[in-house]
């Protein structure tokens, strides 16, 4: 993780984002109390645990799987990338994919795509009780009722849809590598 502080202050995973998500939400005039960051010294910086940081020892060790492209929301056209095993989806920036201008969407964990390279499935999922709105293909996804994804799919998670478009699957897969 490359936590660095903006011209304004506020602290975010420069690994994952370009610019500060708190700044872009400035702009987009998301009502978010605190949003200046006059508050933050308070509040206490996420730091992943150790398991975390080892999960993911080298960002190049981490292949692609597939996609998410907005389609509909404040982040339409934005892109983003799946790897294999769970991809966290949320607001935060500790998530794999960072909705960070899409109000609608929970902070943390709203829901997961989890790729599986043994049977080549994507699933969506959610992993909190409480969150109602995922929907894939107009269809509910709760927790216990995952769905496969397949090409094209459509996921609308609040008020954003995205286009889900695999890489790996039956016609592709990484090889595993051997240290």
């Amino acid at each position: 993780m490359n936590l660095i502080q903006c011209k304004n202050g506020h602290y975010y995973n420069a690994d994952k984002l370009e610019e500060c998500p708190h700044c872009m939400n400035e702009k987009i005039k998301i009502p978010i109390d605190d949003l200046t960051g006059k508050k933050q010294d308070t509040i206490e910086t996420y730091v992943p645990q150790k398991q975390i940081l080892e999960k993911y020892e080298k960002a190049s060790q981490r292949f692609i799987t597939g996609w998410l492209v907005c389609i509909h929301g404040n982040m339409k056209g934005d892109c983003f990338m799946l790897f294999s095993g769970d991809n966290h989806i949320g607001r935060d920036t500790s998530m794999d994919v960072i909705l960070f201008q899409e109000p609608t969407v929970s902070r943390c964990n709203h829901a997961m795509i989890t790729y599986y390279a043994d049977t080549a499935q994507f699933i969506l999922s959610t992993e909190l009780d409480t969150v109602t709105n995922v929907f894939c293909n107009n269809q509910p996804v709760t927790k216990e009722h995952p769905v496969a994804l397949s090409y094209h799919d459509r996921i609308l998670l609040g008020e954003c849809t995205l286009a889900f478009i695999p890489f790996c699957g039956d016609l592709f897969q990484w090889e595993e590598k051997t240290v």
